[in-house]
């Protein structure tokens, strides 16, 4: 029998850099993110956001899409529809009457309606722009997964726990701001980073 050097390295471990610590404790819920123009892989850690239509998408991604609506008010209806390819827009840039910026309006980025204060007079032109990406901060994704352009990919996330920061990944040219932050916060979610040892 040959003798062992007890004091051989047999193996090591890496450790993954995804959590900042361990309280509070990470839970994971299922989520479901929403099918795109073309076939994409998500990797675990991916930060995602909920948009307008309720579906996840990447932190950052589609920030810069923008569209418009016309209508022409008929002098009683306040309300109108606000849908970008059958989904609400994630928020409205600008909104005119005739010509003229208003203020005096709400808007339900999740029915993607708008209510005017006053309803537009009759056949004036009602003109908007609004941005259709982004969506606010939501969760963290658990597991890799390749989204089609199908169908929406029911995933696990977690929607609690202490994440790091630089572990995490965001679409192309996006920074975390500090509202996304005070955002996760609010859901259980914090980001912190983790000290080299």
């Amino acid at each position: 029998m040959a003798n062992r050097d007890l004091h051989e390295k047999v193996g090591s471990v890496s450790f993954e850099q995804l959590f900042a610590s361990i309280d509070p404790p990470a839970r994971v819920r299922p989520g479901t993110i929403a099918k795109g123009a073309a076939e994409a892989t998500y990797k675990r850690g991916s930060l995602l956001a909920k948009n307008a239509a309720g579906k996840l998408i990447l932190l950052g991604s589609d920030v810069d899409a923008t569209g418009t609506y016309s209508g022409t008010g008929d002098g009683s209806t306040k309300k109108f529809s606000v849908i970008d390819g059958g989904d609400p827009t994630s928020a409205l840039t600008e909104v005119k009457v005739d010509g003229t910026a208003v203020t005096a309006y709400s808007y339900n980025p999740v029915t993607g309606e708008i209510v005017f204060d006053t309803a537009p007079a009759n056949s004036k032109t009602i003109a908007i722009k609004y941005t259709t990406g982004g969506g606010n901060a939501d969760c963290v994704l658990a597991e890799d997964v390749t989204v089609g352009t199908t169908n929406d990919e029911n995933v696990p996330v977690y929607v609690t726990g202490d994440f790091n920061i630089d572990a995490l990944i965001v679409a192309e040219d996006y920074t975390i701001t500090q509202a996304d932050k005070d955002t996760l916060r609010t859901k259980g979610i914090l980001l912190g980073t983790v000290q080299s040892v």
